[in-house]
């Protein structure tokens, strides 16, 4: 599995993913417009949220969906991609809070503060820019899949960060690592 023994920046990004290829109407048609909610998304509410792991020195970037952004997936995907000790940079959204076995630096985007010295998490910004860039081709996804998707834009992201011969390393051990999700 990919682990990261680097400082790194986290944040999240939301997708929306519904039931594509399903009749979930019941024969209705098509309903347009409307799915839109305030607030966080969740899989419950088709906008399940995709975490963003990103190493500041390697450029190494990771996705992963999770069903919701509390704090116990905050910590799930924290625990599993970096190693403990290290810094991680994030947002002032409250799951990220409470990170023991880690630094933790937080830029207070609620108050209109997007970057201080180095404390910023700017290069996650990018890459789920990125993630949506991969995303723009399917035109849509069924959100059952959408782990697959993620998984997939790693090594999309591995690629243009790793040399050829690296990359193809990389990619094999990535697919042997990978486990589907139990929904």
């Amino acid at each position: 599995m990919l682990r990261l023994d680097e400082d790194c920046e986290v944040d999240e990004t939301y997708v929306n993913a519904g039931l594509k290829g399903k009749n979930r109407r019941n024969g209705k048609g098509r309903k347009r417009g409307g799915t839109h909610r305030r607030g966080r998304g969740t899989y419950r509410t088709d906008r399940p949220p995709i975490f963003t792991v990103v190493g500041r020195k390697t450029r190494t970037t990771i996705y992963r969906m999770e069903r919701r952004a509390d704090a116990r997936s905050v910590r799930r995907v924290i625990r599993s991609y970096i190693a403990r000790g290290n810094t991680i940079y994030t947002d002032d959204y409250r799951s990220y809070r409470g990170l023991y076995g880690y630094g933790h630096r937080s830029v207070a985007h609620s108050e209109g503060v997007y970057a201080c010295g180095d404390v910023h998490i700017n290069g996650c910004e990018s890459r789920n820019l990125c993630f949506d860039i991969f995303m723009l081709p399917r035109r849509g996804v069924a959100k059952d899949h959408l782990d697959l998707y993620a998984a997939s834009a790693t090594v999309w992201a591995r690629l243009y960060v790793l040399e050829p011969w690296k990359a193809l390393g990389s990619i094999e051990s990535m697919l042997f690592d990978y486990q589907p999700k139990k929904l």
